[in-house]
């Protein structure tokens, strides 16, 4: 991918996207006995299959800070490649969905530890802009680059 400016994204949309997914997932395990959990994981994987299905661009949380907020900020400081935080909510929808599933069964435990791990990377992302999602996806190239 060429890295022109119509290739990459402000990185603050997907800072913007996890402070709301940070919220969302709170919730969601605050309320993992009731059936607030399953309502609130659900639309945030579906949340999540939007981003790594159609591309972060088009993610509703990341639409929403381009259209609404970004115009009425300065310009982006920092423009990022969207292919890592693209493979991050591949990653991230994974645990969602099973999170879901174990919830499902009565694996509320499994459940919680799948929330709390998704939690914790958007929540890292919101407070400090460091993705873990998407630095893995930077290693893994890395890796692939350097195998023969």
């Amino acid at each position: 991918m060429a890295r022109t400016a119509d290739a990459l994204i402000d990185a603050r949309g997907p800072r913007f996207a996890s402070i709301i997914t940070a919220v969302v997932l709170g919730v969601a395990l605050i309320g993992i006995y009731t059936w607030t959990f399953p309502i609130l994981v659900g639309l945030q994987a579906l949340v999540f299959f939007i981003g790594a299905a159609l591309g972060v661009t088009r993610q509703p949380y990341v639409v929403f800070f381009r259209v609404v907020l970004a115009p009425r900020m300065s310009p982006a400081p920092r423009w990022q490649d969207p292919r890592a935080p693209r493979i991050a909510q591949a990653i991230a929808l994974v645990l969602l969905i099973i999170a879901l599933s174990a919830w499902v069964v009565g694996g509320l435990t499994v459940a919680a530890i799948c929330v709390a791990a998704a939690f914790v990377v958007a929540l890292t992302l919101a407070l400090t802009g460091f993705c873990i999602g998407c630095q893995g996806y930077t290693v893994y190239q890395d890796i692939r680059r350097a195998s023969p």
